[in-house]
Parts: C-alpha cells; sequence; structure tokens
C-alpha cells in the first residue's frame, strides 16, 4: 500500500510537471514567462470553456513548484524557467501592492460589479506564496522581489476594515468577513515578515501585527461542528476548511523555530485545527470521496482540487485518524486519474484537466509528500 500510495503521488507529480512545463509562455511580449491556461476558471460559475488567461496565481504555484523541484534536482533549466515566471509576476504588480484576479480572457475580476480596479487578496496571497517561499528556499534575492513583498504587505493592511479589527477582505471594496481571505492574509504577512527579516535582513514588525489581529479574530468564528466557514455569517464547507489549515500550517511552518514569531493564543489556534480536521474527516466517506451534499455550500463543490488540499491539511496535521482519512483521500484521487496522467478538475461530468492554476496548486500540494522530496539516508 505505502508503495502505490508513493508511486501515485511521484507519478502525479510528475505528470503536473510536465505539463506546466508544455504551457509556460514565452513569446516575446507582455506574456513572457507565464502559464497559459487553456480553460479558464470563472467562479462562481465555474465555466471553463470561456475563454483562457495568463492567471497570476498560476504563475506563482507553478514557479514555487518548478523552483522547488529544479533546485532539488540541480536542474538549472527548470529553475530558469520558474525565475522568468516569478520577473513575469514582479512585472505585474499593480502600483497599489496587490494582484488582479484574472479570469476569463484576460479580464481583472469585477465581483462588486463597479467596473473599478478591484485587487484580490486572494491573488496577492498566492503571489506572496510563490515569492516568499521560494526566496526563502534559495531563489536569487532580486531587489525587485522585496520591492514587490514589502508592497504587497501596505496594500494587505490598507484593506483591513474597519482598521485594526483583524478582518481582511477576500478582495477590494468587499463588504464579507471572509476566513479564507483573512487566513490568506496571515499567512502571507508572516512569510512577508520572515522574508524581508532573513534574506533582506529588514526588520519590519506592522506585518507580524497584522497577521496576529486576524489570528485573534478569526478564533471566534468556528462552527460548533468544527467547520471553518467561507464567511462569518455561516454555512458548510470543506473547501474553505481545509485552505484556513492550510494558510495556518504554512504561517506555522515559516514561524517554526523563529523566536521573533510568538504565536498568540497558541492553545486555541491548535484546538481550532484540531476541530477542524476533525470535522474533514467526518467529510470523507470510506472510499474516499467527499461528502459535497451534506458538507459543502460554497461554488467549490465537486472540485478535485478540494480532494488534495484535504488529504496535504490532514497528512501535516499528523495521527493516525487523520492519516487515514488522506489515504482514503488518495484512494478515490487515484481512481479518478485521467489517461493523460493528470487529475480532472472536478470529480464527476466532463473531463477537464485543462487549468494551469488549478494544476499548479496542486501541485504544491503534492510535493512534500514526493518521494523526491524525502531526504536520503547517508551511506555508511
Amino acid at each position: 500500500m505505502r508503495h502505490s500510495k508513493e508511486n501515485t503521488i511521484d507519478s502525479l507529480c510528475g505528470a503536473i510537471t510536465d505539463y506546466l512545463l508544455r504551457v509556460q509562455d514565452f513569446t516575446p511580449g507582455e506574456y513572457y514567462g507565464s502559464f497559459w491556461s487553456e480553460k479558464a476558471y470563472h467562479g462562481p460559475l465555474l465555466d471553463w470553456n470561456a475563454g483562457g488567461a495568463h492567471h497570476h496565481r498560476g504563475a506563482a504555484s507553478a514557479a514555487l513548484a518548478l523552483w522547488l523541484t529544479g533546485s532539488k534536482k540541480s536542474d538549472r533549466e527548470m529553475m530558469y524557467r520558474a525565475e522568468q515566471a516569478f520577473d513575469w509576476l514582479a512585472a505585474r504588480q499593480h502600483a497599489h501592492g496587490g494582484w488582479f484576479e484574472i479570469q476569463n480572457n484576460e479580464k481583472p475580476s469585477d465581483w462588486e460589479l463597479t467596473g473599478r480596479e478591484e485587487l484580490s487578496t486572494i491573488e496577492t496571497a498566492f503571489a506572496v506564496h510563490g515569492l516568499g517561499m521560494a526566496l526563502l528556499n534559495g531563489l536569487p534575492p532580486k531587489k525587485s522581489y522585496s520591492d514587490c513583498l514589502l508592497q504587497a504587505g501596505l496594500w494587505f493592511l490598507s484593506i483591513e476594515f474597519p482598521p485594526g479589527s483583524g478582518v481582511f477582505p477576500h478582495h477590494e471594496r468587499s463588504p464579507y468577513d471572509t476566513l479564507n481571505a483573512t487566513f490568506h492574509t496571515v499567512e502571507s504577512l508572516i512569510l512577508i515578515t520572515a522574508v524581508l527579516q532573513r534574506i533582506y535582513h529588514r526588520g519590519i514588525h506592522i506585518f507580524q501585527q497584522g497577521a496576529y489581529r486576524g489570528l485573534e479574530h478569526t478564533l471566534g468564528l468556528q462552527n460548533a461542528d468544527g467547520c471553518l466557514p467561507y464567511r462569518s455569517t455561516g454555512g458548510v464547507t470543506i473547501n474553505y476548511t481545509s485552505l484556513v489549515l492550510w494558510c495556518l500550517f504554512n504561517a506555522e511552518d515559516v514561524m517554526s523555530g523563529d523566536s521573533r514569531f510568538v504565536m498568540p493564543r497558541r492553545g486555541e489556534i491548535d484546538s481550532m485545527a484540531s476541530r477542524a480536521c476533525a470535522f474533514l474527516r467526518r467529510c470523507v466517506g470510506k472510499d474516499g470521496a467527499l461528502a459535497w451534499e451534506k458538507f459543502e455550500t460554497s461554488s467549490a463543490k465537486y472540485n478535485m482540487w478540494t480532494y488534495f488540499i484535504t488529504m496535504n491539511v490532514l497528512f501535516r496535521a499528523g495521527g493516525e485518524e487523520n492519516r487515514k482519512a488522506g489515504d482514503r483521500l488518495l484512494a478515490f484521487i487515484r481512481g479518478k486519474i485521467t489517461a493523460s496522467g493528470l487529475p480532472p478538475m472536478r470529480d464527476r461530468g466532463e473531463e477537464i484537466t485543462e487549468c494551469a492554476f488549478m494544476q499548479a496548486d496542486i501541485l504544491l500540494f503534492l510535493l512534500p509528500f514526493s518521494r523526491f522530496n524525502t531526504p536520503k539516508k547517508a551511506k555508511t
């Protein structure tokens, strides 16, 4: 079973990496270094066939995956490709410090239907995650990258509303208190603080304090059943419970062993994570299928992306019960892999694989468990 599990993960990592290398765009012009996604994502409609795009978050996740893999393999070509993608991403940052969420046909999102610019917390957070984690893993520390992270941190703080509340909305002018947006911000602000300190030797503390406000605010929003809802107004969701945990675990990994970070209300945060994992385990059927109809009211219903991120956080949380639930998810995933070697975007209906940013995210969720990332034992 262990061999089969590892083979499945390694095979998926290889197939997705090959796909991302095929769709990286080196056409001279404004998209040089980015990644073309043939199938576009337009939430909440989930219209995969309405025209592709070069997504900012796709470039961030793909570039990080290529950088991590290339570094491990000493593959200079792959590392070069990653750096080109990060350079493209840095050039696409808005003057205010954030990134647009690019939807179909290269159009920025307009969730509030105002027709005005609308920078995205989620898009900006994925950009910061990719760039920041790559810098912590050896990406050359260009000044353009530090400028990017500094401006992104200032933009995050600028959209906190009410000021000092720890509420960071999904996008500019959003009226909602959205848990995953706040936790994306928490992770981003911790990562920005760490990278500026460790790589660029700049001690800026306002970002760290903003992250702590977001943590403390969200602690009181967990449902009684352990679910971390999409919005503070309620609802039930597997997808966004997993996403909040993913952001939390990423932030904890960055803070680990660094005495400059002191996590507030440590016991309550651990309890929140434990109850959220218990909720996720209840959402995984005996055959590994997610109980969508009972536990998902968001537009993420039926997405395979959710299987991968839920497996990631359960494995990272540790413990026998979490591991068993993660193994069931992987068994279900194994049965859904397409003839191309890629996972489909949904667990039912039309077979769709050519969505680069989702494949890139999935690759990031898998990489920690790939045998390629397992340290080799020293020869004796």
